[in-house]
């Protein structure tokens, strides 16, 4: 578990890129802070490292601007741009 904020890019459909900030993250979940978040969709994606990674995540709860997410799958996108770029 990193307990130490960690910097972030959230994006959804039809949204522009937010920045967040993750505390308490693991492999399957973080507690999230983004100011002044408007309206939030259950399923959307983050990234820590510019898009190398990119966890698929779901809402757990929030209360203001912060919330808890459930990281359901981690895309990686390196591995992805290989197998498409051999086949």
């Amino acid at each position: 578990m990193n307990k130490h904020p960690t910097k972030g890019l959230l994006f959804f459909d039809g949204s522009q890129n937010l920045r967040v900030i993750a505390y308490d993250m693991s492999r399957t979940g973080a507690v999230v802070h983004s100011d002044r978040l408007g309206l939030l969709p259950i399923d959307f994606y983050i990234t820590f490292d510019d898009f190398l990674t990119v966890a698929r995540c779901r809402l757990a709860w929030r209360y203001r601007d912060d919330f808890g997410v459930v990281i359901e799958r981690w895309l990686d996108l390196r591995q992805r741009i290989a197998g498409n770029q051999a086949g």
